[in-house]
């Protein structure tokens, strides 16, 4: 039972180190981060950004490997619904910060594939709802 809380710990680390890595992402390609793990009645959206008016929640999934498939293939319909729904409670109770008026609202992903010897792979995907 131990390890398995261990395993918590490090899903935990990692998973903030990949979400940092993805608020620099973004900043350095343009975007305003305006929050990051943002509580909703429907859960937790992972980075919240702006960008030319434009709002972007973005669900940030890191691994160290593929061997459990591409962090992406973790976004599946449910996921997606819970984020749809996490959005529109988010805007809906208003997100401090977030200028006026809002041009759009997209939900990205962020892949962050992270090793011990290379630099971070990370893959941005704009619109990911189906």
């Amino acid at each position: 039972m131990r390890s398995c809380h261990l395993g918590g710990q490090h899903n935990q680390a990692l998973g903030n180190a990949g979400e940092e890595l993805a608020a620099r992402w973004l900043t350095d390609h343009g975007f305003h981060v305006v929050a990051r793990n943002l509580r909703t009645t429907y859960g937790e959206l992972d980075v919240i950004a702006e960008k030319n008016g434009h709002v972007h929640v973005v669900e940030v999934k890191t691994r160290t490997g593929t061997g459990y498939g591409s962090p992406l293939e973790a976004i599946d319909h449910r996921k997606q619904e819970h984020l749809r729904r996490s959005t529109m409670a988010a805007l809906a109770s208003g997100i401090p910060g977030l200028t006026r008026p809002i041009r759009g609202i997209h939900i990205d992903a962020m892949s962050i594939l992270m090793s011990d010897t290379a630099v971070p792979c990370i893959e941005f995907l704009e619109d990911i709802l189906a």
